[in-house]
């Protein structure tokens, strides 16, 4: 197997920078003035959206390992609208497999998740 400790895993945050040491104004909810305040970000994430688009493509927020270089990463990335991670719905978990047996169409495995 792979030994990765996760501290050795870069993940990139879908928080914006502004937010990550944040704390609410006096008196408010956590949850409820955090919303709020990402919605001043809401334009930067539709940037992102309509540039994957424009370029036929969709935006996860995707794992992966590859175990020949022995790194990890978690991050947002854009995939074409025909690939298998595009057609997630809602609480969906999504592994594909790319191996040696499985290439240049990898094994997917699909299905619901904890949200």
């Amino acid at each position: 197997g792979l030994k990765v400790e996760l501290d050795d895993v870069p993940v990139e945050s879908l928080v914006p920078a502004a937010l990550r040491d944040w704390t609410p104004p006096a008196g408010e909810k956590l949850g409820d003035a955090f919303v709020k305040a990402l919605g001043d970000f809401d334009s930067d994430m539709d940037a992102l959206i309509s540039q994957a688009d424009s370029a036929g493509k969709v935006l996860r927020f995707v794992g992966s390992v590859d175990v020949a270089a022995g790194t990890a990463a978690v991050k947002l990335g854009r995939f074409p609208k025909d690939h298998p991670f595009a057609g997630t719905q809602f609480a969906d978990n999504i592994v594909a497999f790319d191996t040696k047996w499985y290439s240049p169409r990898p094994l997917v495995v699909q299905g619901p998740g904890a949200g």
